[in-house]
């Protein structure tokens, strides 16, 4: 019986599976046979928009604009060579860049190729009144970034290009694909995976000569997260013309939270323009001169001398010394910038006359040890973490470094050009930001941060680090560098302000004979109560006190005068 019932179940089976192949190859072999002889399936990429970028205040900075490029369908398509003819003729371009054009971004006859972008509406016109001419032209609208501030915001936001091999290599495991576009620099490059968003596609099916048949399937873009920067766009755009391409960098920062709220690198570059001219100019427009330029920072690390020098219990505020115009140390002889001398000098005078024997006398004293431990306190000689790419470390001194590099010792005179920023000590203008930053706000050395928002998302990095450094020391190098301003003799006074108070330190950094040296203006404003930090530096202009003075006094009233009604301020 057992038996019986297992001959009755096999020989059911083997009747329905014949059953299903006979329908397979039989009835349904000719469709099956047909698709996968004469069809495939070709799935085609839909960029997503990009998402925008704003300032503090939600003005628009990045975005995109729609613009018309004229596209080709292969398979629609009899004569290529006397369309491109047309087409060449209404386009006003040459018919050899088309075809190169064609070449290089033609995939399949069935996906439409890009020819040229950026057409004008009224030849994008003319060409759809064509088309019955011209079978397998079309015109769409493809979104084009725009940069609304051209040249101010570049060194910030950045640009997009195309992606190189390279960088497909390694970003390709994370959904990037042949002619992506992608930031290359800033805030365009930091936050690329935010503001791309997620592309969408087609499924179509096509025959054996790649032309399409038909739709299968469609997903939709979804459009990149828009991003909000900490940065006040009037205020970088008067910052930043009031440069007026000299070389330099300016960096304003909110003291308390590291918010940047303007940061210019001049001379700059507009990334709405083909890069060409910007990489070939000798004044290196494309250099981020805030965060990647390494200079001696000159008399304004003599805020850093003096931190050093109190903690240590070198000297106390009102320790003076003589200056006569020079120093020896042995057989050498050190200059004080006043040939004629300052006469008797205590640390806050020191500051506000920027006067090189008292931080000689100093320095001595101190040691350069500690002179070194305190710049590194203050954050000079590493990064700062801001989210741009190609930050600089720059470089502290010390007396091991010179030991095993330069394999020489370290000597007096050493010290005494440390102590007034020259010799070895490398910076970045905002790695000054910071520790300028550090003095206005009491004692906390903060991370500069960019980014805002991402959406509504909070998207700000606050890391702040307290320094164990006595208040009333900070507070003796506030009140000399309010003198810098307020003192008849100060090397600021230039930047004495009727609507804001300033307390600030000039630097002027020697760089070779018969060169003009480079300037330098730090400081904080209210001097009271202080909102903003910054550093203003020309390269080759001349004193600190002059125009780069001029040019932070200008901007810190522009803004006063814009937040009078801001409670917060």
């Amino acid at each position: 019986m057992r038996i019986k019932i297992l001959q009755i179940f096999f020989t059911t089976l083997f009747v329905l599976v014949g059953a299903w192949l006979y329908h397979l190859q039989i009835i349904k072999g000719p469709f099956y046979n047909n698709l996968s002889s004469r069809n495939s399936i070709r799935l085609l990429n839909i960029a997503a928009p990009r998402g925008n970028i704003y300032d503090r205040f939600g003005k628009l900075v990045a975005g995109n604009t729609l613009s018309f490029g004229v596209f080709i369908i292969p398979q629609e398509v009899d004569d290529i060579d006397a369309e491109m003819e047309k087409l060449a003729g209404i386009l006003g371009v040459s018919k050899s860049g088309l075809e190169r054009n064609y070449k290089r971004n033609r995939t399949a006859s069935f996906a439409p190729c890009e020819l040229i972008r950026g057409v004008s509406k009224k030849t994008a016109i003319l060409i759809e009144e064509s088309r019955l001419e011209m079978p397998g032209v079309l015109v769409k609208e493809i979104p084009f970034r725009n940069y609304y501030y051209n040249a101010s915001f570049s060194h910030v936001v950045g640009y997009i290009g195309e992606i190189d091999q390279l960088e497909l290599e390694l970003l390709k495991p994370y959904g990037y694909n042949i002619k992506d576009l992608i930031g290359k620099d800033g805030v365009e490059r930091f936050c690329d995976r935010i503001l791309r968003g997620k592309n969408g596609g087609m499924q179509i099916q096509v025959d054996n000569r790649g032309r399409q048949v038909k739709v299968m399937s469609y997903r939709r873009p979804k459009s990149g997260r828009d991003v909000y920067l900490t940065l006040d766009a009037g205020l970088q755009k008067v910052v930043y013309n009031l440069f007026n391409g000299q070389r330099g960098a300016a960096i304003f920062m909110d003291p308390h939270n590291g918010e940047i709220l303007s940061l210019i690198s001049s001379p700059s570059y507009d990334p709405n323009e083909p890069l060409l001219k910007a990489m070939r100019s000798e004044d290196s427009p494309l250099l981020n001169r805030a965060i990647m330029g390494v200079y001696p920072p000159g008399s304004i690390f003599k805020l850093v001398t003096s931190i050093a020098a109190l903690e240590s219990k070198s000297i106390r505020p009102d320790t003076g010394f003589v200056c006569v115009g020079k120093f020896n140390i042995g057989k050498d002889q050190f200059d004080c910038w006043n040939k004629d001398g300052h006469g008797y000098v205590d640390l806050e005078k020191a500051i506000a006359w920027s006067c090189n024997v008292y931080f000689y006398h100093t320095a001595l004293l101190t040691g350069a040890d500690k002179i070194s431990k305190y710049a590194i306190l203050f954050g000079l000689g590493r990064k700062t973490g801001i989210e741009l790419f190609g930050e600089s470390n720059g470089f502290v001194p010390s007396k091991e470094w010179k030991r095993a590099e330069k394999k020489e010792i370290w000597y007096p005179g050493d010290t005494a050009n440390f102590s007034i920023g020259q010799g070895d000590l490398l910076v970045t203008p905002l790695q000054i930001a910071r520790m300028v930053s550090s003095i206005a706000n009491g004692g906390a050395l903060i991370k500069p941060h960019v980014l805002k928002r991402v959406g509504y998302a909070d998207a700000a990095d606050v890391k702040i680090e307290t320094l164990k450094v006595a208040k009333e020391n900070i507070d003796v190098v506030r009140r000399g560098m309010r003198k810098v301003i307020e003192d008849p003799d100060g090397t600021g006074n230039r930047a004495a302000s009727g609507i804001v108070s300033i307390s600030a330190k000039t630097g002027t950094v020697q760089v070779g004979p018969g060169i003009m040296p480079h300037g330098w203006f730090v400081g904080f404003a209210p001097s009271e109560n202080p909102k903003i930090c910054f550093v203003v530096f020309l390269e080759n202009a001349g004193s600190g006190g002059d125009a780069p003075a001029e040019i932070a006094k200008l901007a810190l009233e522009y803004w006063f005068r814009e937040h009078k009604n801001d409670k917060k301020i």
